[in-house]
């Protein structure tokens, strides 16, 4: 079984990569299931709308690639959690774009496999060139 650290970074791998249905896979299937983008209504609440929200993401963007900053993922028992900075590079929706990504997340053990109860996204103001 992968360990909470392997499966955020597959996470980020699958978001690059454009896998929507690996992305989907790593959701906790839920009630309890929350995504909050950087987007004003960029919120999913339950289960139900993670499949239509990870396709309609990567169908979105373009020339993805991310840098990590920082990465810290902790794990206890049955509970995981994630903190991580990023710059982000990508074209959305066509429109070039460049910028500092901070996220962080709960994640579950399901099974044998850890899943993603809670994401939350914003972005950072950069404060360097070179993290661009």
């Amino acid at each position: 079984m992968p360990n909470a650290h392997d499966t955020v970074t597959s996470y980020f791998d699958a978001l690059v990569a454009r896998d929507a249905e690996t992305l989907i896979e790593m959701m906790l299937p839920a009630t309890h299931y929350v995504k909050i983008g950087t987007d004003a209504d960029e919120v999913v609440e339950g289960s139900a709308e993670i499949a239509a929200y990870y396709r309609n993401h990567v169908a979105s963007t373009e020339d993805f690639s991310i840098k990590f900053i920082k990465l810290d993922v902790q794990e206890r028992g049955d509970t995981a959690w994630f903190y991580t900075r990023q710059v982000w590079k990508l074209k959305w929706r066509g429109t070039p774009e460049a910028f500092v990504m901070r996220m962080t997340g709960v994640l579950e053990k399901m099974d044998d496999s850890w899943k993603f109860a809670q994401i939350h996204a914003s972005v950072g103001v950069s404060t360097t060139e070179e993290q661009l």
